[in-house]
């Protein structure tokens, strides 16, 4: 049952907030010193300072996290430009993310550097990922096939883990709030003698907006890393979720005889990512590293409505990567790779019989130029070939360049890729609904950007034009419901960010997107919305005190009525979610800090519905508390 509040309960929590700054007793924080300049690893496979990458990437660092109070990977990727996440429902719900305009499973999502969308339809569900033990999210925009093969046509989002480093400490927090919302985390990171660790725990519970609307969530994550010599580093990664929810009798989720709200649904997810990887640097110019991964997922739903769609969906992927890095003059750095996927699904009815059981097979050669002329021109070209055991072979180029003009604190930046998405188990094996013979969907994509620095990089701001032409694309079509290579789609738009820094513990940082996407019919895809913006502001009212709040606006975008089945326009709406912390003791015996916190979410009350027929939580509260040892 959704628990109410009045909008004076958000007044005073917020003016609370501040008053515990005066409380403190303390100055805003002086004039800033310049942050150092950001690493991205993602786009080109090797770390790179921002400024120096031709991609076009956002950050989310794990200060922005915590400023916000965020605990899922689907809400902080909520603002990040030409990305619109579709949660199918209240928080555990399936939840989607949809690049450029391209589908949810083009965009490629990696934790650590592994693939882990799912062998058997290609998506990867954002619904459980929490942020626990999450370093750093980084999200790189356009085709990256060239470097990660499969999946990649729009995209691609890399969760990093947090490395532990420095004195250890221990944190334990507790939140509590709206629709019975309980969640606990402990963490602990640092480093012993050669060992650097952190592991997070978390547990999370709510009871929902309806009936039949519960969920929890448990997730763990640990990583360690040992330098066994001053050339050898060996680290391991390790996450593990286990989530069930209740799925409600919404207009969306109806039983296939009457027509009725099915409120008897629920599904079960446990999720496991285990990571091993060594690098080593023999020379001041050549590293290498080899990673091998695990990554497995169980999925059961049931349906005692309809006991004909209840399935059990078990799904596993190993890889390893040998990755070679030669920089054999300083300006010039060269990437070779050789990657070794097997996928693997298996499904079961309700009576625990096989309805399929298949796996595929990925060789795959990667390797990457990028030369820095002149300490201004970046060129980058790449390209991957991809060996599959299901339909053959694919050659996937990109090329990049940049131009910097440091006199102006100015990047021009141009790029041409091509991205595939190969068929998943699904589409080749399923029985009755499958077919053999589908060629890989792929994409072609330019785009053109240029970068702005101004007053000692306080401002900075963005833009960038892309184009994406869809071929190949994979539909079932009726009457058979077999999937063919069928449909094209194009995709344009732009992106605009502007970020304000101004010091003092200002942070404002403002996007845009526009968005024009047709398929071959000339419709609008669905889910995609045609304008979206976005404005999160930050203030470090003091070195205690800490406030932050974010509006979204998503435009109109046409959807599927769950109801009649046709097409229908999904409404826009404006959330506004805003939050604040409090360093209420400091330094007192082993207590490091005591902090609280407290969230509202959706603060005007709006009603809306990310996807048609599913609709959100309300407004809500949240607040806890935390304690560092």
């Amino acid at each position: 049952m959704e628990h109410r509040f009045s909008r004076w309960t958000c007044v005073t929590l917020l003016a609370g907030c501040f008053w515990a700054s005066a409380a403190a007793g303390q100055a805003p924080p002086a004039e800033p010193e310049q942050s150092l300049e950001e690493i991205v690893t993602t786009a080109a496979r090797i770390p790179e300072t921002l400024l120096r990458t031709a991609a076009d990437v956002t950050i989310i660092t794990r200060q922005d996290l915590e400023r916000r109070q965020i605990t899922t990977v689907a809400d902080a990727l909520r603002t990040v430009p030409a990305l619109n996440v579709v949660q199918s429902g209240t928080p555990g719900s399936v939840t989607s993310v949809f690049a450029r305009g391209g589908n949810s499973n083009h965009t490629l999502v990696l934790i650590d550097g592994v693939r882990v969308n799912s062998p058997t339809n290609g998506v990867f569900d954002f619904a459980n990922l929490t942020t626990d033990g999450v370093e750093r999210i980084e999200v790189v925009r356009g085709p990256t096939s060239a470097l990660y093969g499969s999946d990649g046509l729009t995209a691609v989002i890399n969760i990093i883990s947090k490395k532990g480093e420095g004195k250890p400490n221990v944190t334990v927090r507790a939140d509590a709030g709206s629709y019975q919302t309980f969640r606990e985390q402990a963490r602990s990171s640092g480093a012993v003698g050669l060992l650097g660790y952190s592991v997070d725990l978390s547990r999370t519970d709510s009871s929902g907006k309806f009936a039949h609307d519960e969920m929890n969530n448990t997730a763990g994550a640990v990583r360690l890393d040992a330098k066994v010599d001053p050339t050898l580093s060996v680290d391991l990664t390790a996450r593990y979720t286990h989530a069930f929810k209740n799925l409600p009798g919404v207009r969306g989720r109806t039983d296939f005889f009457t027509g009725l709200p099915d409120p008897t649904q629920s599904t079960r997810e446990d999720q496991t990512n285990v990571t091993l990887g060594a690098t080593h640097n023999p020379t001041s110019w050549y590293d290498h590293r080899i990673q091998l991964s695990y990554v497995g997922d169980d999925v059961d739903f049931r349906d005692p409505l309809e006991p004909l769609s209840t399935a059990d969906t078990t799904t596993s992927r190993f890889a390893a990567d040998w990755q070679h890095n030669f920089r054999p003059i300083s300006w010039d750095a060269l990437s070779v790779g050789l990657q070794l996927e097997q996928s693997s699904g298996e499904s079961r009815d309700q009576f625990g019989g096989k309805l399929f059981s298949e796996n595929i097979t990925n060789l795959a050669f990667y390797g990457q130029n990028q030369a820095t002329l002149w300490d201004r021109l970046i060129l980058g070209v790449g390209a991957r070939v991809d060996d599959n055991s299901a339909f053959g072979s694919h050659v996937s180029p990109k090329f990049s360049s940049a131009f910097l003009i440091k006199e102006t604190g100015s990047k021009l930046r141009a790029s041409y890729g091509e991205g595939f998405r190969a068929p998943t188990l699904n589409d080749l094996f399923f029985p009755g609904f499958s077919n053999p013979d589908l060629k890989p969907e792929e994409n072609r994509s330019l785009e053109f950007g240029i970068d702005q620095s101004l007053w000692r990089d306080r401002i900075q701001a963005k833009l960038t034009w892309f184009q994406s032409r869809f071929r190949n694309l994979i539909q079932a079509l009726a009457p058979t419901f077999k999937p063919t290579n069928v449909a094209h789609a194009r995709t344009q738009g732009l992106e605009a960010s502007l970020a304000l820094r101004p010091g003092y513990g200002l942070d404002v940082v403002g996007n845009y997107t526009y968005l024009d996407s047709r398929d071959d019919a000339g419709q609008q895809l669905l889910r995609r919305p045609q304008n979206t913006w976005n404005v999160t502001a930050n203030y470090a009212v003091t070195t205690r005190v800490n406030v932050n709040s974010t509006l979204l606006y998503v435009g109109r975008r046409v959807d599927i009525d769950p109801v009649t089945f046709g097409r229908a326009e999904n409404t826009k709406y404006v959330k506004w979610d805003a939050g604040a912390s409090v360093v209420v003791v400091n330094e007192v015996w082993k207590l490091r800090k005591l902090t609280a916190y407290a969230k509202l979410d959706n603060i005007l009350g709006v009603h809306y519905e990310e996807a048609l027929g599913f609709p959100t939580l309300g407004r809500a509260y949240l607040l806890g508390v935390s304690g560092e040892f």
